[in-house]
């Protein structure tokens, strides 16, 4: 697995300032359904990248991730429906979507880590726990409006899908930054720590659990705040939103851009989605696309076959390898001239 650190240096700055223009600009000469694919791209992506941070940096597999991805989304219907759809009850729901996510995470963690460390035991464990949010949502009608799913307006200025394709930038350039942040301090290099040899790890002095909860509560929080985004962005949220479906989209975010690689779950969610869009539009065209699923599900055997690092991941080695011939050949060089 790569690591961030190293991937992102001075240089890079020029290329990323040049597609966040572009991305700015892509608006101005498309079509509003295109516009909303990419919008979408930009609120997976951070769910993408909460995932990475348990998946990637910690190694924790979490199978009910969607937990945090589909409250967020409930959450802010629910307020927007009982408190009027306004910006100080959208800051509101970010704060409640917070503190929430923090405690389910803090919750989760507690209960998946009393396996002993045994990793197939904790992981079935989340699974357990995310269907049993995914089951309560569904028979609490009165708040939920059962597996019919939550229909409800949103504030004015975040109606306008051309504001809201550059609230969706904004929101995954800040989160991005924010979880880079995170991964570079001192928390985020002993997580990496964890995930290489946790044994180790706690043989050097590390609280291991601690550490694995933060790594939750982080994760939690942005997949949280993607759900609100979601749930905006659709102005509905349903079950299914809280399903293993759903925790299994992100895992492929990070599989399919780089797992460990933060900036995978941005790759891996255009490329999902990019993808998906086309096999669907393609379903129109030939009844074969019909199946569309088995299309998608081959792409994802075959870049887990092929290309187990991810195209973030296989991009990182690339470099690695080029920078370390252009060494030889460097030596090779100075040795043939002296």
């Amino acid at each position: 697995m790569m690591t961030l650190g190293k991937s992102l240096n001075r240089k890079h700055i020029i290329p990323t300032i040049i597609l966040l223009v572009i991305l700015s600009v892509i608006p101005f000469f498309s079509s509003l359904s295109i516009i909303n694919l990419f919008t979408r791209i930009f609120i997976l992506a951070v769910y993408g990248m909460s995932y990475d941070i348990l998946r990637g940096y910690t190694g924790f597999i979490n199978l009910g991730h969607a937990m945090f991805f589909g409250s967020g989304a409930y959450i802010v219907g629910i307020l927007f429906t009982n408190f009027g759809a306004n910006i100080p009850v959208f800051l509101l729901a970010i704060i409640v979507t917070v503190v929430f996510s923090s405690i389910c995470a803090f919750l989760m963690g507690k209960i998946s880590l009393r396996g002993g460390g045994n990793v197939l035991t904790a992981t079935m464990i989340t699974m357990a726990l995310g269907e049993i949010v995914r089951n309560s949502a569904e028979r609490w009608r009165s708040v939920t409006n059962g597996a019919d799913g939550l229909t409800f307006r949103v504030p004015d200025i975040l109606r306008d899908r051309l504001m809201f394709y550059y609230f969706a930038l904004l929101f995954l350039i800040v989160m991005a930054i924010v979880l880079r942040k995170f991964i570079m301090s001192p928390t985020g290099r002993v997580l990496l720590a964890i995930r290489e040899n946790e044994q180790r790890a706690q043989f050097l002095g590390y609280n291991v659990e601690k550490y694995k909860l933060i790594s939750l509560q982080v994760a939690g929080i942005a997949g949280g705040l993607a759900g609100i985004m979601f749930g905006i962005f659709n102005r509905f949220a349903n079950t299914d939103l809280l399903s293993i479906q759903q925790t299994l989209n992100a895992l492929l975010y990070t599989l399919v851009g780089g797992t460990g690689t933060l900036y995978g779950g941005i790759v891996g969610s255009a490329v999902v989605n990019v993808v998906q869009n086309i096999l669907l539009t393609l379903r129109s065209v030939h009844p074969i696309f019909e199946r569309w699923l088995i299309f998608f599900g081959s792409m994802y055997v075959l870049v887990v076959l092929f290309m187990p690092q991810g195209f973030v991941g296989l991009w990182l080695k690339y470099r690695e390898n080029k920078k370390r011939k252009d060494k030889e050949t460097a030596k090779i060089e100075a040795s043939s001239s002296s």
